[in-house]
């Protein structure tokens, strides 16, 4: 792997990216306060403040995090994927162990304890996981046109989501394979082969459901509150109410009246109806529309990154972090089947906030290098021609007789490739 360190540009940072990430950061920390302050009341130290501690000195890891990242050129991290994918991997399996440190919650061994800290090793995973396929799927970008080589990459999503899947995760293992597809997708992976990651994600994620009948469950309860508004959950019956009282300038920062414990998981993954409740309709949008320009500032980095490498990370981070703000929004609104998903930012949670701030760290220093005058992908335009690009080479693969050598259609693509 040949990775040449870029020029680090401190005045083409995405400021407008930092921005509006500490302002969630500043957001986050008030309503976590607010949201968890009488729980943390009740306890035997009679701490108000103590989720907020313990959140603040998380969001400080982050942006210890975040900072160093942002100076460290990112081809370095892409040369340490593969070693990164192993300790993955290891965390992963270390929670199947069952030992003293490993935390089961619901059921669910899905965090491990170091010390004071605990941590969500498929936080760490999603992550590292993106940062291989931004690596392998461009260096090894000639040998996705067979199905040996596209194989290869896709074990590698199959290993990890396969492994969260186990641990009774399957939201997070559905949002890894979700990044996966649109990487592939970035990558220019072939039509036919995308389709066939789309119907094994659907496959493996009914099988699963079966298998599992406190899933299938939830499934039935988020269909009848979304077809016949029956909603039989009490958490998200609560959810809803707190929009509904919040109303369209809301309650006031510090005057929910939901966080006496009427809303299970206030602070954490229902953390954005006590925003709604709070801060009205208007702090919803807020959030939202904060959330829209990360996303559009994210693909804008894509696009003006350096090389191949810089687009496919930049394209993975982003699409993670629109994924879970989107995935916790719709939940709480009753959109999607509820999962174990937090708000980017938001809501209280170590490794969530970490790795979300880490990746945020990497994405400016790829805005640190690029250059507007690459800014020609991804676009509409682009993905129109990329998908022509698919299918005529999906067309020539059965006409050996037909007079198309392998060349031409070589030369057939690599003059979409320069045009996009």
């Amino acid at each position: 792997m040949s990775l040449k360190t870029g020029k680090f540009d401190f005045a083409r940072i995405d400021y407008l990216l930092l921005l509006c990430v500490l302002f969630l950061l500043v957001l986050g920390a008030a309503i976590v306060f607010s949201a968890s302050s009488f729980k943390a009341g009740q306890m035997p130290t009679g701490d108000s403040a103590y989720y907020f501690k313990n959140h603040m000195i998380r969001i400080f890891i982050g942006l210890l995090m975040m900072t160093i990242l942002t100076f460290i050129d990112y081809r370095i991290c892409l040369g340490l994927s593969p070693v990164l994918l192993c300790l993955a991997v290891i965390l992963l399996l270390l929670l199947f162990t069952h030992s003293s440190f490993v935390i089961t919650r619901n059921e669910a061994a899905r965090w491990l304890k170091i010390g004071s800290f605990t941590f969500q090793p498929s936080d760490f995973a999603r992550y590292v996981l993106i940062m291989v396929l931004a690596r392998f799927l461009y260096q090894y970008r000639e040998e996705l046109e067979n199905w040996r080589g596209f194989l290869k990459q896709i074990g590698l999503v199959i290993m990890i989501a396969g492994l969260v899947a186990l641990e009774k995760d399957l939201g997070t293992a559905l949002i890894i394979a979700i990044i996966a597809f649109v990487m592939f997708f970035f990558a220019e992976v072939r039509i036919g082969y995308l389709i066939s990651i789309g119907s094994s994600i659907v496959t493996a994620s009914l099988i699963y459901l079966m298998a599992n009948p406190y899933m299938l469950k939830r499934v039935h309860t988020y269909k009848d509150a979304l077809f016949l508004r029956n909603i039989n959950d009490y958490q998200l019956t609560q959810s809803l109410i707190s929009f509904q009282v919040g109303g369209f300038f809301g309650l006031g920062i510090g005057n929910s009246r939901q966080k006496y414990e009427f809303l299970p998981e206030a602070y954490k993954d229902f953390i954005f109806p006590i925003i709604g409740e709070e801060l009205g309709f208007l702090g919803t949008v807020l959030v939202l529309v904060l959330f829209f320009i990360i996303i559009k500032r994210g693909i804008q980095i894509a696009k003006s990154a350096p090389d191949g490498y810089g687009r496919l990370l930049a394209g993975g981070i982003t699409v993670c972090i629109g994924i879970y703000a989107f995935f916790n929004a719709a939940v709480t609104l009753a959109l999607l089947p509820t999962t174990g998903i937090p708000m980017p930012f938001i809501s209280y949670g170590g490794s969530a906030m970490v790795t979300h701030l880490a990746a945020i760290g990497i994405l400016m220093n790829i805005s640190a290098q690029g250059n507007k005058s690459f800014m020609n992908y991804p676009n509409r335009s682009i993905y129109k021609n990329r998908i022509n690009r698919m299918s005529f080479a999906m067309n020539t693969e059965g006409q050996s007789g037909a007079g198309i050598s392998r060349d031409s259609r070589r030369r057939k693509q690599n003059k979409y490739r320069k045009n996009g």
